[in-house]
């Protein structure tokens, strides 16, 4: 089972530069300044407060991403987001960019022989099962197995690829190409950051697409990682799933409630290693330090 890989394959050059150059040029008369002639300083200067704003300069700004060994399950999840509008103060009606500069492109396994997708280790094992120990792991390759040998079975009597595939189960993994401009990026990342919202499927891919921003554009769009409830600044703002995290700490839901909230709310954070090992890979993510936690 391989680690999620994220790729970045082409993106807008010096796209700190461009954001400052249209938006100067939107705000007076004087001459454009050419990409390559901007000062570093006043466009690091002004970048984050352009974005947080939200206008749609972001959607100047374009990326291609490659996403391997991903799962099916992940993939609904991703096209799943939607273009919509509501109120707003900005402009009478706001855009909400999700899909609006989305494009995706993917492996189809109505060409791609399954055939030993098992044995290649092209599945994903959910954490969930992982905590369960080396016996659940073990089941869930061997189910994995069974479901192979069934697709492989019919094959051999004459089932297309295209109809065999419904056998495939939704963690078989696979490579899927996105393409999304700034606006939609800082959207999509901002929102999946969030330590509740499929953190499981969502976290490797977006760590991934900020590593490769933050490493091969420009180290400032790191920053996009921030889930809702923190501000460019780094302010708390108050959590949007208290009702989630409430569950948790009673014990409703086994999951673990995110430390943000427990930090805003003065409740003890929990001493587990798993909860530890997450909170240090989320603290990493937001660059946020949580004081509760004494390895993140």
């Amino acid at each position: 089972m391989s680690d999620v890989k994220v790729t970045l394959m082409s993106w807008t050059e010096k796209p700190v530069e461009t954001i400052y150059s249209l938006w100067e040029a939107s705000k007076n008369e004087s001459k454009l300044i050419p990409i390559n002639e901007v000062n570093r300083d006043d466009a690091v200067e002004l970048f984050d407060k352009i974005i947080a704003q939200r206008i749609p300069i972001g959607e100047h700004i374009n990326f291609v991403f490659m996403l391997e060994n991903v799962s099916v399950s992940f993939r609904e999840q991703m096209v799943r987001h939607r273009i919509g509008t509501h109120v707003g103060e900005n402009f009478g009606v706001d855009i909400v960019p999700d899909l609006a500069g989305s494009s995706w492109w993917s492996q189809s396994m109505r060409i791609q022989d399954m055939s030993h997708f098992c044995e290649n280790g092209n599945f994903r094992i959910p954490q969930t099962v992982k905590d369960l120990g080396p016996e659940a792991v073990q089941g869930w390759k061997e189910d994995m197995g069974k479901i192979q040998g069934m697709y492989a079975d019919w094959l051999d009597m004459g089932v297309p690829m295209e109809d065999a595939r419904d056998l495939i189960p939704l963690g078989a993994t696979h490579r899927i190409s996105w393409s999304l401009n700034l606006a939609a990026l800082q959207h999509v990342i901002g929102k999946r950051s969030c330590w509740i919202l499929q953190a499981g499927l969502w976290f490797p891919v977006i760590k991934g697409m900020v590593e490769e921003l933050r490493t091969k554009v420009d180290p400032l769009l790191g920053n996009l990682a921030n889930p809702p409830c923190l501000n460019s600044c780094k302010d708390f703002g108050g959590c949007v799933f208290n009702l989630e995290n409430e569950r948790r700490v009673d014990g409703s839901d086994a999951h673990h409630a995110c430390p943000l909230y427990l930090e805003e709310n003065n409740l003890a954070q929990p001493t587990d290693i798993d909860f530890k090992d997450r909170a240090k890979d989320y603290s990493e993510l937001w660059n946020f330090k949580f004081e509760g936690t004494d390895d993140a």
